[in-house]
């Protein structure tokens, strides 16, 4: 059975990944003001310059049911018999319902995976099901790995100020003046697919630290894949996935820049942490 991964961009899977595994990437769309683009339309720096001069942080939105029913026409026609769709969890997006409702259309069998994550959190799930399918492996299969994934999958980050977060409205459990006054930083993670903070803590090092002790916990000396992911703070995120190899027992590593929709979401100089066991 030939298999196929749609994912959506706000799951951050890496281009190389995404050119390697034949991966069929579905982008959000970043609005500034009355003016729209994709999600990869803006450079990183012409992203975080605009973002510097707008006098309001940009909104998103989520990709259409159109784009995924382009999406999906376009591999049925290239013959693939089944497609495998990984979604950013269902609780912080309604991408995954653009999914199901283009699903609905779809002349070969399509299967919605909810991540219950963001960013490379969803990303090592795609990833890990390309392969999979690369493999010849069949959708249930892959279904069972994606289970055993995004149930060991752990996932933190720390924004550097509060301001775009909870302008988003993604974290209501957030507050952000007096936090930015004091420098405390919160390190959230996802919990049932929902953004909530396990601590907060004051000045950002500190919220790293924090990171990867409640990540290590867990993974213990488990070999793992880990992503550390960064807005428009390059060197932090070398330092930090550094930080991470004395801690961890990394097998493979990805640092990368969170594209422009999340960025907006997070704010220049967010950092985070994901990483998951993986199997013999």
């Amino acid at each position: 059975m030939v298999v196929r991964i749609v994912a959506d961009s706000s799951i951050s899977i890496p281009d190389s990944y995404l050119e390697r595994l034949d991966i069929v990437e579905v982008p959000a769309m970043l609005h500034f003001g009355q003016e729209s683009c994709a999600s990869k339309a803006l450079t990183p720096d012409e992203f975080y310059r605009r973002l510097e001069a707008a006098p309001a942080p940009p909104t998103t939105s989520q990709p259409t049911p159109q784009q995924f029913a382009d999406a999906y026409a376009r591999l049925a026609a290239e013959g693939v018999e089944a497609i495998v769709v990984v979604c950013v969890s269902g609780a912080l997006s309604g991408t995954l319902n653009s999914a199901v409702l283009a699903a609905e259309h779809a002349t070969v069998p399509v299967h919605i995976w909810d991540t219950r994550h963001v960013s490379m959190a969803g990303g090592w799930q795609a990833i890990r099901a390309a392969e999979m399918a690369a493999a010849g492996a069949d959708v249930d299969a892959i279904l069972e790995e994606l289970t055993r994934v995004r149930a060991q999958m752990q996932m933190c980050f720390t924004p550097a100020n509060l301001r775009y977060l909870v302008a988003s409205g993604r974290a209501p459990r957030l507050r952000g003046t007096l936090g930015d006054i004091l420098n405390i930083k919160p390190v959230l993670s996802t919990i049932e697919g929902r953004l909530e903070p396990i601590a907060q803590v004051r000045g950002q090092q500190r919220a790293l630290d924090f990171m990867l002790e409640h990540v290590a916990a867990v993974l213990g000396s488990r070999p793992a894949r880990v992503a550390v992911g960064h807005c428009n703070a390059p060197e932090a995120g070398v330092a930090y996935m550094a930080a991470v190899q004395t801690r961890l027992n990394v097998v493979e590593q990805v640092i990368f820049e969170l594209g422009p929709v999340l960025a907006s979401l997070g704010g220049p100089g967010l950092i985070g942490l994901a990483a998951y066991p993986v199997t013999a």
